[in-house]
């Protein structure tokens, strides 16, 4: 922050737009989180290692085990990291300076001062190279994940460790390393395939129900969606599990939060939807699923006509069972 007020740093077109998708990120709770952060260090990729000796993204990946730290110095660290993205979302990008010509051996003919020669614009080639290396790290990155859920899938998430999946996918240890960070980070991005695929199927348009009784339908659908979602990778679920004062605060837990609301203003418009729109929820919670399911033995079945009473029970209505 220092070196960025004084003017020692001055953050490039890359740096800045970074910058602004962690501030997006940031806007619904206030506060850096370790996705954002790993989600900006996957789009800044090597790229951004050019920028300024690659200050901002090291500043970044130096951040990313601070953030997860829930004491009171990582939290001030954190809310110090915000304050200069959002400054820098503020500034106007800075092109980085040419390097310096080579001497010549004599002035030019015209005898005119070849430092003040505006720099030729960037080829079309250069632009081409850079979305073909967006693509590659697109491919090499669901290459990774794809190797990732097939070792979940076939040998348990007890032997996903980031060697394994080097070895699977056919590529350095490094490599993904580099890509997720960490153990965690590649769990967090094994989840957010997931949660992507899952809103895709079972949120979309779930804003849009016209009447009661489509609201009352759509919510009997999204509980049992989401219940055999977690049964079908609970382990992957319980590995991910946010910390308390986090898990509200996801954006997954945001989404499904704001929608189900809207559901229930149609289908019980006497009942407080905000808040009856989280107690809703606790019922899918994944650790309260696991408990019911691994500890207590409650079969699939009995999960999903629990929450087709619960749901019957708050709109007044005959249960879907």
């Amino acid at each position: 922050m220092r070196d960025f007020r004084h003017g020692v740093w001055q953050p490039t077109g890359l740096e800045h737009r970074l910058a602004e998708l962690l501030a997006q990120s940031a806007a619904g709770t206030g506060s850096l989180s370790a996705a954002g952060i790993r989600a900006v260090l996957w789009e800044g990729s090597t790229a951004a290692m050019h920028e300024n000796g690659g200050r901002f993204i090291t500043l970044l990946a130096d951040l990313l085990p601070l953030i997860e730290k829930p004491d009171a110095t990582a939290l001030h660290t954190a809310g110090g990291a915000l304050d200069l993205v959002e400054t820098i979302t503020q500034t106007a990008p800075h092109r980085q300076a040419a390097p310096p010509p080579e001497a010549t051996p004599c002035p030019s003919e015209a005898g005119s001062d070849q430092s003040h020669v505006p720099p030729s614009p960037r080829s079309p080639h250069t632009r081409e190279d850079s979305r073909r290396l967006r693509v590659d790290a697109a491919r090499n990155h669901a290459r990774l994940l794809n190797a990732a859920a097939r070792i979940a899938r076939e040998r348990g998430l007890s032997n996903l460790t980031m060697e394994a999946v080097a070895t699977t996918a056919g590529v350095g240890k490094g490599t993904v390393f580099r890509r997720f960070g960490d153990r965690a980070g590649l769990l967090q991005a094994l989840l957010q395939r997931s949660e992507d695929t899952f809103q895709a199927a079972h949120l979309s348009g779930l804003e849009h129900a016209d009447s009661r009784d489509k609201a009352i339908e759509r919510l009997h659908a999204f509980g049992v969606a989401a219940i055999r979602r977690n049964a079908k990778e609970m382990e992957l679920q319980m590995a991910a599990e946010p910390s308390p004062e986090q898990r509200y605060r996801r954006t997954p837990r945001r989404t499904y939060q704001e929608r189900v609301s809207i559901l229930l203003r149609l289908a019980a418009p006497e009942a407080d939807a905000e808040l009856v729109s989280h107690a809703l929820l606790g019922y899918l919670e994944p650790a309260l699923l696991w408990h019911l399911s691994d500890q207590c033995n409650v079969p699939l079945q009995r999960l999903e006509n629990g929450w087709h009473e619960l749901v019957s029970r708050l709109t007044r209505t005959h249960s879907a069972t």
